[in-house]
């Protein structure tokens, strides 16, 4: 294991971290993915620790290997982690960590960051928004801005302080299971949402014979009381439900699901089946 000609200064680990926040998914690209964004991240780690021009060019092709993981969480870790393996001279644990680490962190950061975060802060957003209050827009875009980035900066120094452990702490089996769990937990949370986000309702009525004291007469009944009676916004739940199905099972793109909904919208609307919410 050949040892590192420098140490690395505050000042080079800062030039890696600003460089991947700025530009990690500009370059990327369907052959290497992120593999030229975080080449251009841990240029001036490799440019320090590596002085004559043979090894920092083979540290640069190294680092121009396919990478992919989540950008949120997962991204700056590897990172960190693969900074503290050069700096050890161990050029090839830090090759490892890359191959090892990319592939669960991909699971679960984009299951945290999208399914379960980003889901539940857009909606309260929205529902904010949908009331014409202006703390919406500005409740999100402090929410994603501002942890965005301490999310990111704890990880790359967490990761580049642990090094060589970062591998056995985070084992396949935990990150899984955390994954799972945050899944559910999203699911949940976006489920109490429903009822305020998507608004549909039934203006339909059918008539029941009714006798009452013997007198038999025609009792007009609305659909939507009754379904509201044995559960409580069925309808915004069954299209949620089918909304997901389509995107699960089918495997459509969001394009044609927003068409779908559309044009199913405006045809009931117009026969008059549904409404966004029943005239009081």
């Amino acid at each position: 294991m050949s040892q590192p000609t420098d140490t690395l200064t505050r000042t080079d680990l800062n030039k890696a971290f600003w460089r991947y926040f700025w530009s990690f998914q500009i370059s990327w690209n369907y052959e290497r993915m992120q593999a030229l964004g975080f080449c251009y991240a841990i240029e001036p780690v490799l440019r320090r620790l590596n002085p004559d021009r043979e090894s920092y060019s083979e540290a640069l092709k190294r680092h121009l290997q396919f990478f992919n993981t989540s950008p949120f969480i997962g991204g700056p870790l590897v990172l960190g982690a693969a900074i503290a393996m050069e700096e050890a001279g161990a050029k090839s644990s830090a090759h490892g960590i890359k191959v090892g680490l990319m592939g669960p962190l991909a699971g679960i950061g984009d299951t945290i960051t999208f399914a379960l975060y980003n889901s539940i802060i857009f909606t309260i957003g929205a529902s904010l928004a949908l009331q014409g209050n202006i703390l919406g827009p500005l409740f999100t875009t402090v929410m994603v801005l501002v942890p965005y980035f301490a999310v990111r900066r704890w990880q790359f120094l967490w990761a580049y302080r642990q090094g060589a452990k970062l591998a056995a702490r985070l084992a396949t089996g935990a990150l899984a299971r955390l994954t799972e769990g945050a899944t559910v937990l999203g699911l949940v949370v976006l489920g109490g949402f429903i009822p305020s986000i998507v608004k549909i309702a039934t203006p339909l009525t059918y008539r029941q014979q009714i006798s009452v004291q013997g007198q038999q007469s025609v009792q007009e009944v609305k659909v939507q009381e009754q379904l509201d009676a044995m559960l409580p916004y069925l309808l915004p739940v069954l299209v949620t439900a089918a909304t997901y199905l389509l995107i699960k099972k089918f495997r459509l793109k969001l394009v044609w699901i927003i068409s779908i909904v559309a044009v199913v919208g405006i045809a009931l609307g117009w026969l008059g089946w549904f409404v966004p919410e029943v005239p009081k």
